[in-house]
């Protein structure tokens, strides 16, 4: 804005110097002027003034009292007040009361003056642009879809906004007693994001898992950047990001990849049982009868070796259609299946398997029995193959709300931090499938002390096969 385009109101009880002013800087600036507090609210409700000059000796209201008395309803306007006598306790009083920005003595100089006035109007355009900036950022902060707040450096928090309050289920004036610590589901989580602070400043879309005061449980994205008061760490802004409807997508699009693959996985098994399995079991047959009735004795043992061979093809055969699509998990359930997996594994040599499975432990769907059956069956192979286990502890927990796993070896162990829990495709399997029931895994392992791992899925109506059952 051009110098003469700065709009200036100046109150004053004496005309004469009313007049003085406006002839000095009428041709700088848009001058405004009145007789009287009174007057001068009228003007400052009709037009926008930068600069607001007033005398402070005047009848029925003193300078003082008018600058304090529009604080509120104006305060945007520069503030400058002009005394015709030095007195200590006045500046005090426009200092704290006024809000003034000068204090000028009568009879002023106009060039100084002149100076003043255009500082002032900078100071103006600062109050209105960062009243702006302000603006629109309380507008974004109320407004978000994501939960933005304040913490201070320990945690507590200051600000949150209302999209925030009814994710939570937070009331406002409980606030300050809240600790962003207590919203986080696991604390380990929480320490995890404190020590990223310490170490990088800025955190942005930390995974965690997020509750409620009524204990729901929130898949987020957790960001932090901190706030400084010149050189100095006074809190946190931060920003949680509610994913639970985007992770519950993932899911669901994982699950179905997966359900696509288990069809085409039975298919194939059905496959091979009904074709490959029966012919097999023809061509046992007709060697059998062909040796009732020959004589030649080394024909026949020659029948007998090729009969051993396809005996052992078909139960070859059978394993793997076990492990493709067990019968046992279709027709008698996860219990049954894995029953008979352990009792497979056994035969196979000197191996220990101890299951333990909770008496509460509901009747899933069966969708969700054949990823848990995946589960074990990834765990059992990795523990054989890999960790040359011959112990294997199983214990299988649940009920209507949630499923726990815990599964124990006495194995070699593993180094968790080594890639091959990322490389491994055992482990990504299970990894997905645990992932598309939004649950969670924690390995503890480490060279010769064998490995465990717990795993925790959370129960959706959608998941048990009937609430009876469930609830039996």
């Amino acid at each position: 804005m051009e110098s003469e385009k700065i709009k200036v109101l100046y109150v004053d009880d004496e005309i004469n110097n009313l007049i003085s002013f406006k002839a000095n800087f009428r041709n700088h600036y848009e001058v405004h002027t009145a007789e009287s507090a009174e007057e001068g609210k009228k003007i400052l409700k009709t037009s926008e003034i930068h600069v607001l000059i007033t005398d402070q000796k005047m009848p029925v209201t003193s300078g003082v009292q008018f600058l304090e008395s529009i604080i509120k309803v104006f305060p945007f306007p520069v503030r400058i007040l002009l005394t015709g006598y030095t007195d200590i306790e006045t500046v005090i009083e426009a200092v704290n009361k006024g809000q003034i920005y000068r204090y000028i003595m009568k009879p002023f100089d106009v060039k100084e003056l002149k100076v003043i006035i255009e500082s002032a109007y900078d100071i103006y355009q600062f109050r209105r642009n960062n009243e702006e900036a302000l603006s629109k950022y309380r507008q974004l902060f109320e407004n978000s879809n994501d939960a933005i707040f304040m913490m201070d450096d320990d945690g507590f928090l200051k600000e949150l906004n209302n999209f925030g309050l009814n994710l939570f289920k937070i009331n406002r004036s409980k606030l300050n007693s809240i600790s962003l610590q207590n919203l986080f589901s696991v604390p380990e989580d929480y320490n995890n994001l404190r020590n990223l602070l310490v170490k990088n400043k800025t955190v942005i879309d930390f995974p965690a898992k997020i509750k409620d005061t009524n204990n729901n449980i929130i898949e987020a994205l957790v960001s932090a950047t901190p706030m400084f008061d010149e050189k100095n760490l006074v809190g946190y802004q931060c920003m949680i990001r509610d994913i639970t409807k985007q992770k519950e997508m993932e899911g669901l699009v994982i699950r179905s990849i997966i359900d696509t693959q288990e069809k085409e996985r039975i298919r194939f098994g059905k496959n091979l049982h009904d074709s490959v399995g029966q012919k097999l079991a023809a061509v046992n047959l007709f060697l059998n009868e062909i040796s009732d009735y020959n004589e030649n004795a080394k024909t026949n043992e020659v029948i007998s070796k090729t009969t051993e061979i396809i005996n052992s093809s078909i139960n070859e055969l059978r394993d793997i259609c076990f492990n493709i699509m067990p019968k046992t998990l279709e027709v008698l359930g996860l219990v049954a299946a894995i029953n008979e997996l352990r009792r497979q594994t056994e035969l196979k040599g000197s191996f220990e398997f101890e299951i333990n499975i909770g008496t509460d432990f509901p009747k899933l769907h069966i969708q969700v029995e054949l990823a848990i059956f995946r589960i074990v069956q990834i765990l059992l192979c990795n523990s054989i193959t890999h960790g040359n286990a011959k112990k294997i502890e199983l214990t299988l927990n649940g009920d209507s709300s949630k499923l726990l796993f815990a599964f124990k070896d006495n194995g070699k162990g593993f180094n968790v931090k080594e890639p091959i829990l990322e490389t491994g495709m055992g482990f990504k399997n299970m990894r997905s499938r645990i992932q598309s029931y939004n649950g969670e895994l924690k390995i503890n392992s480490a060279p010769c002390k064998g490995t465990e791992i717990n795993i925790l899925i959370p129960v959706s109506e959608s998941m048990l096969l009937n609430k009876m059952s469930a609830n039996a």
